[in-house]
Parts: C-alpha cells; structure tokens; sequence
C-alpha cells in the first residue's frame, strides 16, 4: 500500500501445479462489464454477507521480480511476508465515495481480485479477515495482520476488540483523529473483524462499518488506499478477475504478467484500464483495450515426413530427370506463409549435399518456388497441397509466383 515501505523478497519455492481450462475464454468486454458492474453496485450487504462477496474492486497493486537483481516470484503468489502471516493485503474501491488517487505501491499495474459471489468451480474464494478504512501497514502486525503493530506504543486489537469496542463508523473516526497530529495516525487505527466464528449478521456489520468510515475521511485520505487483509490462496490458485494498469507505465509489466499467468495456470485473463479519480468526489473510468498477448505462433516438430531422389521422364527436361520426392508431415501439408521457410530448411538441411542438388544449384530458388507453389495451387478444384507426393525437380528454371501456379509448379 502507498505508505507501505517497499520491500522485494523471492517468493518460496512452491511446487509448480498447472491447470488446465477447457472453458471458453471470457471476453475482454464481458470482463469489463463485470468490473464495471462491481464497482457501481453500491450495496449494504449481499444477502446475509457483507458487501465485499459481490461489490466493489478488490485491487492490489505489483511490482515484478528483477532476474538481475536475483529476483524471483510471481506477483498473484503470496510474498514471504505474506507467508509469514498468512494472509496478504489488498485495497477496496467502490463508487460511493470508497475512493483513491492510485493503486498505491509506487506501481501502475496489479491485477483485481474476484470476489466471492462470482467465483465459479473450480475456482476457490479468498476471504476477507479484516478491513481497515485507512492503509494500515498491516505487514507490522500480529494477529493475520489485522491485531497490533510493532511500530507503536500503544496496543491495538481489532475494532470489536478494543477497550471500549469500537462498532460503529462514528466511534471509529473518533478513535482515528484523536491521533491527528501523530505520525503514526494511520498504525495507530483498528481494523473491523470479519473472520469466523462471527456470525453472517456481525461480518455484514463490520464492513458496514468500513464502509461508513471510510466514506467519512475519503476526502482528507484521498491519497491513501484503503486495505484488507485476505487469507492466503494456494499455489497459483488465486482467482484473479482481471490484470490492470493505471497509465502506459504499467502496461508492459502488466502483459508480462497476463501471459505469465496464462503459462503457469493455463487460464486466460484480461488486461483492464482504470484510471483512477483524480478528485475525492470523482469516479474512476474502465477501459478495455486489446492488449492479449498474440498466442506463440506453434511450428511443425517436423514438416517432411519423407524426400528421395527418384529419376522421372519428362517432356521438355528428358527421359532420365531427377526429381525430389517429397511427402510432407500433415502438420506441413497444413502450413501458411510463415513457415514455408522452416520448411524449406529442413529440406535443404537434408539435401543440400546431394550431388542432384548441387548439380542444378544454378537454378537458385528454383526448389523453393516449386515447394511453396505445392501449397498454393490447386488443380482440377482441389488444392495441390493435398497431392501424396509433391515432385520437385531442380532443373526447372526459377519463375515468380503466378508463372509457377499457372504452369501446376512445372515451371519451364
């Protein structure tokens, strides 16, 4: 969070688990209208559960690991401290007045969290273990980060904890400001439980309570996020509804990020724009720009499955013509323009030797013209490519395109 000290640390090595999806990858629109639909519902509760299962944005802002500094994690895996606590933190934004500058952290990208109602199998929830209305450095304190910070004199507890108990936004703004001229104001403040046992009833209260704090002190702590503590996923299991970025700054780390997630977890995920209020009474915007990594373009392990010399007769080039029988791979026979070079390699690669081959070596590309003719003519409607065997003989002359599918790739 933004008065957070920034600290890099290597996540612990977890094993790898990777998930395979076979569902249809959302939209970016669809996820877009999701985020835009969270963060406007403005809800007391959702049913008998607080309004953070089904409202608001559940952001959390990122920093990647630097190779060249000996660093290395993922940024939707919990930290080592995070580890150490059992939880890790995140901010809350909504539109009625649960609002900031940024996304804190120093960064401009993150991902946003999804939250408990739109969670679907096999996806599993992360909950909310308590809300503070002001960042908190809850990496300081003890109980899951929500209890007592080290860094103070005084001991705190969660608000329902505290010594009289705190359970109402008045009460609690009333505790914050009597430390206004500390420097500590901010780890001097209590967080709302919202841990179990608590009853539905009392988890729904205390985030209420958040809620109503917040909204009270929004426009002097415009420029400080909220923060939650929220207990710690598995391995690469964190339901992450989309990535996001805040200005280009953060555009490439949050591409970077979308297609490591894709890698380790096999899922696809949206990358959102928000820009964030610039003024306490304003609201952030969404934007959906396509900005999914185009997917790795997937080369044939082998294109030819078989070439050999053959002597054939021929009209105008003779009785006794070397020709190169070659039968492609399916994979080859099922190539576009981008790969007939790595076809023509492994040809080449095979025969480049082949005293039929330097014979004619005169003929320069006439090879190549004949093979990727193979994959663009067709003949009697039905395509060349298609033929069990293609013949290609070097003594044929090198034409340009049109010539050689016009002459059926027995350019003369």
């Amino acid at each position: 969070m933004k008065k957070r000290l920034i600290r890099t640390a290597p996540l612990l090595m977890l094993p790898l688990l990777l998930h395979a999806t076979w569902a249809r990858a959302e939209s970016c629109d669809e996820t877009l209208k999701k985020v835009e639909s969270l963060y406007n519902k403005t809800v007391d509760s959702c049913g008998q559960d607080p309004a953070s299962d089904c409202s608001g944005l559940l952001v959390r802002g990122t920093h990647r690991a630097d190779p060249a500094k000996g660093q290395k994690w993922d940024v939707w895996n919990p930290s080592p401290k995070a580890v150490e606590l059992g939880t890790f933190a995140a901010s809350y934004m909504r539109a009625d007045g649960i609002s900031y500058e940024d996304p804190g952290m120093s960064t401009q990208n993150g991902y946003l969290i999804t939250p408990r109602d739109l969670i679907r199998d096999p996806e599993t929830p992360v909950h909310v273990y308590c809300a503070f209305p002001n960042d908190a450095w809850t990496d300081y304190r003890n109980d899951r980060g929500c209890g007592d910070n080290k860094n103070t004199a005084p001991a705190e507890a969660v608000c329902q904890a505290m010594k009289p108990p705190i359970t109402s936004p008045n009460a609690w703004v009333a505790h914050f400001t009597q430390y206004n001229n500390n420097r500590q104001q901010d780890q001097l403040q209590c967080g709302f439980n919202m841990r179990n046992p608590m009853s539905s009833r009392e988890r729904v209260d205390a985030f209420r309570n958040f809620l109503g704090a917040r909204k009270v002190i929004n426009s002097r702590e415009f420029q400080t996020q909220t923060e939650l503590r929220l207990g710690n996923p598995k391995t690469d299991e964190l339901p992450i509804l989309a990535f996001f970025y805040s200005d280009q700054r953060g555009l490439n780390d949050a591409l970077a990020n979308q297609k490591d997630y894709k890698a380790k977890t096999g899922k696809d995920r949206n990358i959102i724009k928000i820009d964030f209020p610039r003024t306490p009474v304003a609201k952030a915007s969404f934007s959906c720009i396509q900005t999914s990594t185009p997917a790795e373009p997937k080369f044939c392990d082998k294109y030819i499955e078989s070439s050999t010399w053959t002597q054939r007769p021929d009209p105008k080039l003779g009785p006794n013509t070397w020709s190169l029988s070659v039968v492609p791979t399916a994979c080859g026979r099922a190539i576009k323009d981008d790969q007939t070079d790595r076809m023509f390699a492994e040809l080449y690669n095979k025969h480049k030797d082949d005293q039929q081959w330097r014979q004619y070596s005169v003929n320069g590309g006439s090879l190549r013209r004949q093979m990727v003719c193979h994959l663009a003519a067709t003949y009697e409607g039905k395509p060349v490519r298609n033929k069990p065997e293609w013949n290609l003989e070097p003594a044929r002359p090198y034409v340009d395109q049109a010539t050689a599918v016009a002459q059926h790739c027995n350019p003369y």
